[in-house]
């Protein structure tokens, strides 16, 4: 008896020693899920589709893209978190999925314990925006709009605990605005809304939104980003109007736990290789979309960062913190 699990034993330490050099060298030795947490057609949707294109040829294995949309981008992330770790499962993910939503509401994932940040790969470009054929020309105009009609103006976001939501309340609260939040399940829906006349103003990424700025259909009253942007140089960011905070969200790649580092060393090159890649440049700047590589022990002390600057601010932003 001794003698057989002597034998037994043996057999799996042999099967574990050959199985870990194995994934090193051979992985990817089949097709890899990403999952996309927000609805197709947005800006997170894009950007990972057009990067994937260049991380399946540097992987020489295919990444399948699929659509998991929903609560301000956590459904996606739920089902990357509860995958196996074996590297055949990532997602896109955004900030807030991590460091604020998990502090607000139950999710069913422990951000800094089941998923592993393998690298950020674009930050987020944000605006406020109004229906083009609107009477508020400036920031200021729509400001002094909703100063005199209290609690009848509402302005919408991709969902509840976003930065899109987040920025635009602490915004109000600073200049004292009675408004009511309307959140959607991304950005395409959101938008949606603005266009239909259901909300008066939403924050969204502008490269959502890009071709309907161009054609008239969207303007853009305020850059809630740190920068002024491409698409539309001449609109202030809120820093030029005397805000003391913007707007910060990176889109990043996130594994299941327990990933091997061989395969998130490899999945880290791909897509460092997408954001320089001059084609995928190319293609993402048409769309006003511009990738930008951060490696995942970086991003994951950022992320660690403004956890906890967000964790201060919620109570103050009449947000129920959860514990």
């Amino acid at each position: 008896m001794g003698r057989k699990l002597l034998t037994v034993l043996l057999a799996m330490v042999m099967a574990l020693a050959i199985a870990g050099p194995s994934l090193a060298g051979d992985y990817p030795s089949k097709p890899i899920k990403l999952i996309i947490n927000f609805s197709a057609g947005g800006t997170t949707d894009t950007a990972a589709r057009l990067m994937s294109s260049k991380a399946t040829e540097v992987l020489q294995q295919a990444l399948i893209c699929m659509n998991k949309p929903g609560a301000g981008g956590t459904l996606g992330v739920s089902e990357v978190a509860r995958a196996k770790g074996n590297g055949y499962t990532i997602g896109t993910c955004n900030m807030p999925a991590v460091a604020i939503i998990p502090q607000i509401r139950q999710v069913p994932y422990k951000p800094f314990k089941d998923l592993v940040q393998v690298c950020a790969v674009m930050p987020y470009e944000y605006a406020l925006m109004v229906r083009g054929d609107s009477p508020w020309k400036t920031w200021e105009e729509f400001v002094d709009h909703v100063k005199k009609n209290p609690g009848k103006v509402t302005y919408a976001s991709v969902g509840t605990g976003t930065t899109n939501h987040l920025v635009t309340a602490r915004i109000g609260k600073e200049l004292g605005l009675d408004w009511k939040h309307v959140p959607f399940q991304g950005g395409v829906k959101e938008t949606a809304a603005l266009l239909g006349g259901h909300v008066d103003i939403i924050n969204n990424t502008t490269a959502s939104v890009a071709s309907s700025v161009k054609a008239g259909k969207i303007r853009v009253l305020l850059v809630t980003s740190e920068d002024r942007l491409k698409m539309v140089p001449d609109v202030p960011t809120m820093k030029d109007k005397g805000f003391k905070f913007s707007q910060i969200s990176y889109m990043s790649i996130v594994a299941p736990a327990g990933t091997p580092q061989a395969a998130l060393d490899k999945l880290s090159a791909a897509f460092k290789a997408a954001c320089e890649d001059k084609g995928v440049i190319k293609a993402c700047g048409k769309l006003d979309l511009h990738p930008k590589f951060m490696p995942g022990k970086q991003y994951q002390a950022m992320l660690e960062q403004l956890s906890t600057e967000w964790g201060a601010l919620l109570p103050d932003l009449g947000v129920k913190v959860n514990k």
